[in-house]
């Protein structure tokens, strides 16, 4: 029966990591089985090692505490506090997931595997939607808000240029893969988070796999795709133009501010604000959107109940204390992925990056797929740190290794 729920544990975490990029609903329900057959697994029991093993499971234990704390002086409804509290339950997963796969390696190979599957899946619906094979969703081309579909592209493109530059037999697949996700982002999806992130994401690329000579070179070309791309898509320029038209047209007048840009600076200013008031504990679980309501009163700024910034989020409801935690986090994770075999310490390096930018511009921990994402890849990065890199890399000459020769 151990047997038994110890599969069906790991299957749950490779089913989660398939259904993270497009459906909320099976990433709940298998994230949820993968914490019912840990208990009954009886993997919990592995868990004080855990924490000592893995500071980054510690880190993200005790920021999760700091939120349940925080529901002690919340303003909140203890309702609204409790749901708020609910939305931050992938810190508990990451600790969970990497005591499931913690000494199975094997199982890593296949989470990973499936992530990249679930993003392609979404990838191909989307372009038979545009296309008109398949009828559009309420979302247009996507089966997911355009934000989340974005990050998910970006993603894919970076993990499967890597694959590219190991993979031997399947390299032009893969080469495939990263171009059709490209275009994808370019042309398809009109999420500016996910150009940010790409960008960001195609710069680490090229640190990460050559030598400084040949990234100056990597960068040139870089700005050139990027201005290219810029003017071959309309999905491209219109974004970014009106990104920069809402900016420059903002004034922090209360009521001025009605589009996407200038609604998030009112919110931004507001939790610095905020902050200021209370700087070490912040005002508590779900305290935000009260403190929020409150300070906006008689003004004509937009109601939220988060800033889309998870960093002024989480100072506003656990101060500095809570802002350190998460910073920390994101700096353990990087500070492992140094000392890992390559290429799992430059994905690795890719998940905590991509989350770290997307939550400049949106809370990404408090969003479900996003922080799912982060809780259980870097879980499953994490979990094998010690062991061969994946499988489904071929031993190789790779781009640092030609570079160096010039």
């Amino acid at each position: 029966m151990i047997s038994f729920f110890n599969r069906a544990s790991i299957f749950s975490v490779i089913a989660t990591c398939f259904f993270i990029p497009f459906s909320t609903a099976f990433t709940a329900l298998f994230s949820t089985m993968a914490v019912l057959f840990w208990f009954l697994s009886g993997r919990f029991l592995n868990f004080p090692k855990i924490l000592k093993n893995y500071p980054t499971a510690l880190v993200s234990l005790l920021l999760f505490f700091l939120f349940i704390i925080g529901l002690l002086y919340s303003p909140a409804e203890l309702s609204d506090a409790l749901s708020n509290l609910k939305k931050y339950r992938e810190l508990l997963f990451l600790p969970i997931v990497i005591s499931l796969l913690d000494g199975r390696p094997g199982a890593k190979s296949n989470a990973i595997n499936s992530f990249i599957a679930g993003c392609i899946f979404l990838m191909l619906v989307s372009f038979f939607m545009k296309f008109g094979i398949i009828p559009s969703d309420r979302y247009g081309n996507s089966l997911v808000y355009h934000i989340t579909h974005s990050f998910f592209m970006a993603l894919l493109a970076f993990w499967s240029a890597h694959r590219t530059a190991d993979s031997k037999q399947y390299r032009y697949f893969w080469l495939c893969v990263t171009l059709a996700a490209l275009a994808n982002i370019s042309y398809v999806a009109p999420g500016r988070i996910g150009m940010l992130v790409l960008i960001v994401l195609g710069l680490l690329f090229c640190t990460q796999r050559f030598s400084f000579r040949m990234q100056i070179a990597a960068v040139l070309i870089l700005s050139g795709l990027c201005s290219a791309l810029y003017y071959s898509s309309d999905n491209i320029s219109s974004r970014i133009n009106k990104a920069i038209a809402e900016v420059r047209a903002y004034e922090h007048e209360h009521g001025c501010s009605r589009t996407s840009m200038g609604m998030r600076l009112d919110w931004y200013i507001d939790c610095v604000t905020l902050f200021q008031k209370k700087p070490l504990f912040g005002y508590g679980t779900g305290g935000f959107a009260v403190a929020h309501d409150k300070l906006i009163k008689g003004t004509g700024v937009q109601r939220t109940d988060n800033p889309h910034n998870e960093y002024l989020f989480i100072a506003v409801q656990l101060g500095s204390v809570g802002l350190f935690l998460f910073l920390l986090l994101f700096f353990l994770a990087l500070l492992k992925s140094s000392k890992m075999v390559r290429p799992d310490g430059w994905l690795l390096q890719g998940v905590v990056i991509s989350m770290a930018t997307g939550c400049l511009l949106n809370s990404f921990l408090y969003d479900s797929q996003q922080g799912h994402f982060f809780a259980f890849l870097a879980a499953v990065l994490l979990a094998s740190s010690q062991r061969h890199s994946l499988t489904f890399f071929r031993t190789g000459e790779n781009f640092r290794t030609i570079s160096n020769k010039f």
